[in-house]
């Protein structure tokens, strides 16, 4: 696989490679159908070549949270003999040989998800570096038009303060919300019905309910839900539940329906440009920025929209903004309205919201660097790799 950049990029050779695992405990969990979160972690792979340019990316592992300190202990044993000292010219069809490399790894480990997210953080890191070079945001190196905002949306509103949490965002600056439902409809119903009924002219609410519901139950549901003008109702079922319930459920609806952070394999993306109006790959999942462009020109291109699935870290959300903005189309952009204090500290304010719109540092890659000694009170492991 190789994908067309805006200018042509120079060969280089990776040359060291640093993992940093991160986790703070928060007083306000995030609450989803499926569990709670009581602490955030981050794992944080930078690769930097023989020039001395570095790159960022990030391991997905928000949930399990302990999976996090598993998947870079993983991303250490399998990666650097895999990148150490090895040339780069391209970077998916790099990426497509490291993926091929772990292929069997992932099937003999039966661990698709963990060796999937050490690809895609890897990945994240070499984009990164790659459009550093090229002293272009990254999301110019993918597309020259690229805008340097995006429209976002306020996420994971938990349903014991949604409520109180639109207010809040709304001051921020954004204009959409999306609630976490799935929790019975007296509490989902009563939610919606106060945040719908102090909205303002032009903004948008739309809800997660993080595949509760068994496909039949899944139908009576979105029915209930059809009062509440939804811009979509995302994930009402398992992503992995058969053709003919998913095309059930999109018969079922009256709003429009969003899903593809849970997806996995080609296959499953085509089939659900069927019933899906919005795919939301996860950079951190599948295949990082390689990937995740891949699957979303294949969206815009079958007529499905955009929108990057993130509720992570700073790093994992600025590469999803450059992948937006490089794709096009109408998405929106995801942002955690949760606390996360290491989000905060590794993208600060680079994020500005305003109007609705994500505005997006116009610095090389992605546009920051990381003060990782200034995190030091969240550190849990530090390693780092050279050539042999």
């Amino acid at each position: 696989m190789t994908i067309q950049t805006s200018v042509s990029l120079s060969p280089f050779t990776l040359a060291r490679m640093d993992i940093h695992v991160f986790r703070a405990d928060v007083a306000k969990p995030v609450v989803t159908s499926f569990g709670i979160m009581d602490s955030r972690a981050t794992v944080l792979l930078r690769l930097e070549d023989s020039d001395g340019t570095f790159g960022w990316g990030e391991i997905w592992g928000n949930f399990p949270s302990i999976t996090s300190e598993y998947r870079a202990r993983l991303a250490g044993w399998a990666l650097p003999s895999l990148t150490m000292g090895k040339p780069v010219t391209d970077p998916a069809a790099f990426m497509a040989g490291v993926s091929a490399a772990l292929g069997v790894l992932a099937v003999q480990s039966d661990e698709p998800g963990p060796i999937g997210g050490i690809i895609a953080g890897l990945d994240q890191a070499l984009w990164d570096l790659a459009a550093r070079r090229a002293k272009l945001p990254l999301r110019r190196l993918l597309g020259a038009d690229a805008p340097d905002q995006v429209p976002a949306y306020a996420s994971g509103l938990n349903p014991t303060d949604g409520v109180e949490t639109v207010i809040a965002c709304r001051a921020s600056g954004f204009r959409r919300f999306k609630l976490k439902i799935g929790f019975g409809d007296d509490i989902d119903h009563p939610n919606l019905e106060k945040i719908r009924r102090d909205m303002l002219d032009g903004e948008h609410l739309y809800t997660d309910a993080n595949m509760r519901w068994q496909p039949n139950e899944a139908v009576e549901k979105l029915r209930g839900l059809a009062p509440f003008d939804l811009g979509w109702v995302e994930e009402p079922i398992r992503a992995d539940q058969p053709a003919t319930a998913w095309r059930a459920v999109k018969a079922a609806m009256t709003m429009p329906l969003a899903g593809g952070e849970n997806l996995r394999g080609d296959a499953a993306f085509t089939d659900a440009l069927e019933w899906l109006d919005f795919m939301q790959p996860d950079v951190g999942k599948l295949g990082g920025v390689s990937g995740c462009l891949a699957i979303a020109r294949q969206a815009l291109e079958g007529g499905v929209t955009y929108c990057p699935h993130w509720l992570s870290g700073g790093i994992g959300l600025l590469h999803s903004a450059n992948l937006l903005a490089a794709a096009g189309g109408d998405g929106v952009l995801e942002v955690d309205a949760n606390v996360n204090p290491l989000r905060d500290a590794v993208s600060g304010d680079a994020v500005h919201i305003r109007d609705g719109d994500a505005h997006l540092p116009t610095g090389p890659g992605i546009g920051v660097d990381v003060d990782v000694d200034a995190m030091d009170r969240w550190r849990v492991s530090h390693e780092t790799f050279g050539p042999d």
